[in-house]
């Protein structure tokens, strides 16, 4: 089809939103192999925590049932965040350089650019609830990874966090705190460490804990016990830090409440047109058990 300034919009826009998808799935998404992906009904979504039982408790012939009552808890809240970019395509650009526009550049950036702004800004608003974890308060007043998470129905205290970097010793120490989290009436729930999620820093060193045949990092014969562990990378994980956690435990949630769009529309008193894309999404932890993490320090 010949440009003409009748179907510059009609050409570029599609042409566009292709080279946005394109670069976009050239590298898989990493935050959905830990975060429970949904679709927001609402601006808010809000998850209520309530209270537990505690054990039964033992009773005799002819008497009346043991009672307990349940106490609210803490709410944990997305609300859906706005995200948006764009740039200027000008009719001489593309006039003069079709093959190029058509490829994503244009006057300030380009699709290819808008994609992988798109891509990090995912990955990393995702990854900073892990990072901001060890420093900012959560649903339940105190940080996601902490050693005095309140219990609603408990005078005892939550506890995820671990210190130390990442060796096969504290990761054993952090499966075995992981099997000691508790409900809200301090009763154990069985929870079981899955996954081992680290940033690039500890990439290989999580590799290494994960599949040698004997103990990493030891020149033993101990065997290497821990077992059942994936390791997933997340690139904008800083630092150290490293995490474990249960997938079977709804914890790290990834609301959108719109999916990235891309279009077009021409410029006040111009023959030129700018190109963007917008998004609604949220993302956090509504649960700090089935977590275990430590700043590796």
């Amino acid at each position: 089809m010949k440009l003409t300034r009748d179907n510059f919009q009609e050409l570029l826009t599609p042409i566009h939103k292709k080279i946005i998808a394109d670069e976009y799935q050239k590298v898989p998404e990493q935050f959905p192999q830990v975060f429970t992906v949904f679709d927001m009904r609402k601006k808010d979504e809000t998850f209520p925590h309530i209270g537990a039982f505690g054990l039964w408790a033992e009773n005799t012939e002819g008497n009346t049932i043991n009672e307990d009552q349940i106490s609210e808890g803490p709410t944990a809240r997305l609300e859906a965040r706005r995200f948006d970019k764009g740039y200027t395509v000008t009719w001489e650009l593309t006039k003069d350089d079709l093959y190029g526009v058509l490829n994503g550049r244009g006057k300030d950036g380009s699709a290819q650019m808008l994609a992988r702004g798109l891509r990090a800004t995912l990955e990393t608003e995702a990854a900073n609830v892990i990072n901001n974890g060890f420093t900012q308060n959560g649903y339940d007043g105190v940080t996601l990874f902490s050693s005095a998470h309140p219990l609603a129905d408990s005078s005892d205290a939550g506890d995820n966090l671990i210190s130390g970097e990442l060796t096969p010793t504290n990761v054993k120490d952090g499966m075995t705190k992981m099997r000691q989290q508790v409900n809200e009436a301090g009763v154990l729930i069985q929870a079981r460490a899955k996954q081992l999620i680290v940033g690039p820093d500890n990439e290989y060193t999580a590799y290494e804990i994960t599949r040698s045949t004997n103990q990493a990092h030891e020149l033993s014969n101990t065997a290497n016990v821990i077992e059942g562990l994936k390791v997933i990378v997340l690139d904008y994980i800083d630092d150290k830090i490293w995490v474990l956690r249960d997938p079977n435990i709804e914890n790290l949630m990834f609301g959108w409440r719109e999916k990235p769009f891309y279009d077009s529309m021409q410029l006040p008193k111009s023959v030129d047109f700018f190109m963007f894309g917008y998004t609604r999404f949220d993302v956090g932890a509504i649960d700090w058990r089935g977590l275990v993490g430590s700043t590796g320090e």
